[in-house]
């Protein structure tokens, strides 16, 4: 996790003073050790053993609001102490249980039994949680546990929210429908709407943010003319001044069929990928606002630039997908020197960088969110189709398999492209919100 995206971690280990606490110490100091670069950890240094240190240890994380609780089994604990937690802290709750030390001759510390008598008693009350088993200097377990934290912080990071939704959605485009409250309700989020007259009424005002670029090169040779670079310049500036404006940092944006003229020299598109890449805005085109929380997700996952996608074919040969889309950023670009314009500024062509990457989709159906998933290693060859492209070779599940999927579930056509492999991740936040979740 990049050393600028630190979330607020809770960490308290439990226990009662007749069990191995001097075990259960040196896991949390482990522990601590290796969680203190990415999280800002919040937490007494040693085993709680009583009820009272218990609520003072309370007092100070909801004091300090933190976004997620790892709450360590260090020996079994009080029974009191699951219920206590899941009265006091409205975050969700990552239960992880030790390995005993030396079975060969006793339990020491009844670690796990105390993680299903604490997962029952959360269970029970409806607070959200999360659980795994393992030694904390295992590299295995110390990669799942940093996931189902990172998880945990992002949704919460996620709750409170606020998308700004410039107009509507594109016209037709019933995938992008979305349902207000249900998205308020299950994942806190809140919605202010943005007229786009606010956006026409800075594009008259005529004034010009420079490109964060000094070279526009053309698809099929040569440059873009100055009046074009101009006007990409004024719609980058309109832009920037209605988010600036509201301060909103994750954005819906119908942006077209109104911004999109045919025959004028200087398109709208290129300035979406722009604001992403040099204010750090979370943008979602063509007003898709289930995407906009899609990438904000990603985004929280992993402090990095998502981009909504269509699948434009597929190839079983290499079992690969063919994604496509405007407005991404072009940080994305394999190469930037192979960036390309089309003649009149709107389109811009470049490949999607190689490695590991996850799709990822909140949708909607009947009256219900649901999660997709698919992992994919992005191809290092290059496309030339006048947009941003790539081509995703699925990890797990067949192209054509996946492609029957998402036809036969109705699935929406914009699932939004992040690097790095988020399946854990995306697991565990599907178990927290009572999302079901499709993996492919």
């Amino acid at each position: 996790m990049p050393s600028n995206h630190k979330h607020c971690l809770g960490l308290l280990s439990v226990g009662v003073p007749y069990f191995d606490v001097a075990t259960a110490s040196k896991h949390l100091a482990s522990t601590r050790k290796a969680l203190a670069p990415d999280y800002e950890l919040v937490g007494p240094a040693g085993v709680i053993t009583d009820l009272d240190a218990l609520d003072a240890a309370l007092d100070e994380l909801q004091a300090t609001r933190i976004q997620a609780l790892l709450l360590q089994i260090g020996t079994f604990p009080d029974g009191e102490a699951p219920a206590r937690l899941a009265d006091r802290l409205d975050v969700p709750i990552v239960v992880h249980a030790l390995p005993e030390p030396h079975l060969d001759r006793e339990v020491a510390l009844n670690s796990l039994c105390g993680a299903n008598m604490t997962t029952f008693t959360l269970t029970a009350l409806d607070q959200p949680h999360l659980f795994l088993f393992g030694d904390p200097e295992d590299a295995t377990v110390r990669r799942e546990l940093r996931a189902k934290l990172n998880a945990s912080t992002s949704l919460s990071a996620l709750r409170g929210s606020r998308i700004g939704l410039v107009g509507f959605r594109a016209p037709g485009f019933y995938p992008c429908a979305f349902d207000e409250l249900l998205l308020r309700r299950t994942l806190g989020l809140a919605i202010d709407h943005i007229g786009l007259n606010e956006l026409a009424r800075e594009l008259a005002r005529g004034e010009r943010r420079p490109a964060p670029r000094d070279r526009f090169p053309l698809i099929d040779g040569g440059h873009l003319p100055p009046e074009a670079v101009e006007r990409m310049e004024r719609y980058f500036a309109a832009l920037t001044h209605v988010v600036r404006s509201t301060g909103h940092r994750l954005i819906a944006i119908k942006d077209w069929p109104e911004f999109f003229e045919a025959e004028v020299a200087g398109g709208f598109w290129p300035a979406l990928g722009w604001l992403q890449e040099e204010d750090g805005i979370v943008l979602a085109p063509e007003g898709d606002v289930n995407a906009a929380v899609t990438m904000a997700l990603q985004h929280n996952l992993t402090g990095d630039i998502p981009t909504l996608v269509d699948i434009g074919a597929w190839d079983d040969s290499d079992s690969t997908l063919l994604l496509w889309h405007y407005g991404g950023a072009e940080s994305l670009a394999r190469d930037r020197s192979e960036i390309r314009f089309d003649p009149f500024g709107r389109e811009v062509e470049f490949t999607f960088k190689p490695g590991p990457a996850t799709l990822a989709r909140v949708g909607l159906y009947q009256g219900q969110l649901r999660l997709l998933t698919i992992a994919v290693e992005m191809q290092d060859r290059r496309l030339t189709l006048r947009r941003a492209a790539g081509l995703a070779r699925t990890v797990h599940t067949p192209a054509g398999d996946v492609i029957q999927r998402l036809l036969a579930e109705g699935w929406e056509h914009h699932p939004c492209l992040i690097y790095g492999d988020l399946s854990t991740e995306f697991a565990a936040i599907a178990r927290l919100t009572g999302l079901a979740h499709t993996a492919l």
